[in-house]
Parts: C-alpha cells; sequence; structure tokens
C-alpha cells in the first residue's frame, strides 16, 4: 500500500509539472492573440488582403493573411524581399499591448497565403526593429 500511495503521489507531481508552466505560456499566447484580432478590426491589412486566422502555435502567435489571388500569383516573379517588407508592416507595434503578455522566447509571426491556404512566406515580428 505504501508502494502504491508513493506511486499516485508522484504520478500527481509528475502532472502538474508538465501542465504548470506550459499552461500558463499558453495563457499569455492566448491574451496575445485575442488583443490581436482587436489590433487586426482597428488597423486592417491592406486592401484585398484578409485575416484568415490569428491563433497561439509552437511558442507563438501566427498571424494568417491571405493574399489576393493577383498578389499571390506574382509572388514567385517579383522580388522576394518587397513581399517580406509588406508582410513586416503587418506587424503590430513594439509599444501594442500585445507584446506585454508575451515572454521574451515567445514570437508574433506573420504568414502570407496563397488563396488555397498555402504559405507562400513568414515574418519574425519580434526581429522586426521599431
Amino acid at each position: 500500500m505504501l508502494f502504491l500511495g508513493f506511486v499516485v503521489v508522484m504520478a500527481a507531481l509528475m502532472y502538474a509539472t508538465r501542465t504548470g508552466p506550459g499552461s500558463e505560456q499558453s495563457v499569455g499566447l492566448k491574451m496575445a492573440a485575442g488583443r490581436l484580432a482587436v489590433y487586426y478590426q482597428e488597423t486592417p491589412p491592406p486592401q484585398g488582403w484578409t485575416v484568415a486566422a490569428i491563433q497561439p502555435r509552437a511558442g507563438e502567435v501566427w498571424i494568417d493573411l491571405t493574399l489576393p489571388d493577383a498578389v499571390a500569383a506574382a509572388f514567385p516573379h517579383n522580388p522576394r524581399q518587397k513581399f517580406l517588407d509588406a508582410l513586416r508592416d503587418q506587424c503590430p507595434p513594439k509599444t501594442d499591448r500585445a507584446w506585454t503578455v508575451l515572454r521574451k522566447t515567445e514570437d508574433i509571426e506573420v504568414r502570407g497565403l496563397g488563396p488555397g491556404g498555402k504559405a507562400l512566406a513568414a515574418i519574425s515580428c519580434r526581429a522586426v526593429a521599431d
């Protein structure tokens, strides 16, 4: 019985250790995602671009922007830097409240998607200097 009690206590400790820090991290990411949903309503992307999703994934908040057909079709033929600059312009400023709930290891990533949902390019907003 003593051994069984020990196993139950150890299992509970292992479960608490796994869910503790991970759940705190996801709360910050979820809060940032909620704030970014408001940000993109207040500051919409360029004409024809649509916000497909804003979700926490893999320690980041991903902002998926669906591009118009013409922009997506021109992507392989235009300079990549011009497209990355357009995505970079969609990053929220470092003064936005979304950044205050993220840890230094967490990021906001803006991804440009083609009409079929395929990712064409992505930009790390933390790396963008304001």
